[in-house]
């Protein structure tokens, strides 16, 4: 249950837009730049202390997305459970979920809360709702379509499941939370489910104009409350006794799984308040030292957790050790993103990783991968005539690395990326200068 591929990311585009307003980055945008006060100038160091541009959040994205392609790879060949000492890393690769919920727990609150900070409504919720409807579902129906009704990787088994996976609702239904022509499609699901509580959430806040500091100290402690409360829940679904395949279940709920969202969302509060005070890290915490000590903890932290705590390559956990893996992966999520969201945007370790031409074109189509991967695993097995379980782990592997590539690059470049320009083609007119680019 836990293993899924990570929903669609916000694509990067280069304007300045945002749930409304011309002075807070696109939420679907690292490179747009807030206007400026008149006269006033950014140097480096400023635009790195403000936050405005994360150019190494794509390369996170392909990490993630390529993350979970290991994990599938290695369990339906059955290579994890033949080689269980590189088994268990591989299996442990999912944790590109919680990277994902993260990142997008980040990405999505920001701009709420640099609003807020500068006094600010919250913006339009209906544009924010066209924006996020547009990103995720034409791409995941066309693949849904293809994928069920043309490559029969796998087909829809029930016809009422049909409109479930459509619509995403097949994590209500305990016979469809994981089966389906695009089985991890769970984790669009949850992040759909986020969607819809980030405005509402958004608008609670802010009901009562506060100073940016009493604010600050709002945002934190009802996060840590919020944070608290998901596992607090968790924790009482477990003491009543519920079953592994059931708790699985509850975990692809949005109230058990918001932990994760949620230190994404303290991310973008530290990154807000950075950018109202015009402040940045100290240097020795901003750049390259950063990286590494997050980057090295986060690899400390997966040995363990793949080596030493004794989790099962399979999928059938207990409930306690489905919630420990939970926290677990949201920490090394943590872990990866704080550098790529704190640190300085214009140097350092994280941008030469993850910001490279390559790092960022994967993950442009990083949904794509995504949506199609798990497809050309089942039509390998089908063309080679290897069993699952049973099947060359490098053949697989290459086959759906690149079949996913084609796939990806198809959708962002026909369905994807056209659908976004259209959605942000606006007339001239009445925009303000920042928003002219």
């Amino acid at each position: 249950m836990e293993s899924a591929a990570p929903p669609p990311g916000p694509p990067p585009v280069s304007r300045t837009d945002t749930v409304g307003a011309s002075d807070t980055p696109d939420p679907d945008s690292h490179h747009g730049l807030p206007a400026t006060e008149p006269g006033a100038s950014r140097s480096s160091g400023e635009l790195a202390a403000l936050g405005d541009r994360f150019p190494a959040a794509d390369g996170a994205r392909a990490l993630a997305a390529f993350g979970v392609l290991l994990t599938h790879v290695g369990l339906l060949s059955g290579f994890s459970f033949a080689h269980p000492g590189i088994g268990a890393y591989l299996a442990r690769a999912e944790v590109g979920v919680s990277i994902f919920f993260v990142l997008s727990g980040f990405l999505l609150y920001r701009p709420f809360v640099v609003r807020r900070f500068a006094g600010h409504p919250p913006g339009e919720t209906g544009k924010y709702a066209r924006r996020r409807l547009l990103r995720i579902l034409p791409a995941y129906w066309v693949a849904l379509t293809i994928v069920a009704f043309v490559l029969r990787a796998p087909p829809f088994v029930e016809p009422h499941s049909i409109v479930a996976h459509y619509l995403l609702l097949q994590i209500y239904d305990p016979n469809q939370v994981v089966f389906g022509p695009i089985d991890q499609a769970w984790s669009l699901a949850t992040e759909v489910s986020f969607y819809l509580f980030l405005p509402m959430w958004a608008w609670l806040l802010a009901r009562r104009k506060r100073p940016p500091e009493q604010q600050l100290k709002v945002e934190v402690g009802t996060l840590a409350a919020l944070w608290t409360g998901c596992i607090a829940l968790n924790l009482v679904v477990i003491a009543m006794g519920v079953s592994g395949p059931r708790f699985g279940q509850f975990g692809t709920w949005l109230p058990f799984r918001i932990h994760e969202f949620v230190l994404g969302m303290a991310l973008a509060v530290g990154s807000a308040w950075l950018r109202h005070r015009r402040l940045e890290l100290p240097r020795a915490w901003s750049g390259t030292r950063l990286t590494l000590m997050c980057w090295g903890a986060a690899v400390v932290l997966f040995w363990a957790m793949a080596t030493q705590m004794g989790f099962p390559l399979s999928l059938d956990f207990s409930p306690q050790r489905a919630l420990a893996l939970r926290v677990i992966y949201s920490v090394i999520g943590l872990l990866i993103v704080a550098p790529i969201v704190l640190g300085r945007q214009d140097r350092g370790l994280a941008l030469k990783v993850l910001a490279n031409p390559v790092a960022v074109w994967l993950g442009l189509v990083s949904y794509g991968v995504y949506i199609w991967h798990k497809a050309f695993q089942y039509k390998y097995l089908e063309w080679t005539g290897q069993e699952d379980l049973n099947a060359s782990f490098p053949g697989m592997l290459v086959a759906t690395v690149a079949l996913s590539l084609v796939a990806a690059a198809g959708s962002w470049y026909l369905v994807e990326r056209p659908l976004m320009r259209r959605r942000d083609r606006r007339p001239a007119a009445g925009r303000t200068p920042a928003e002219v680019r």
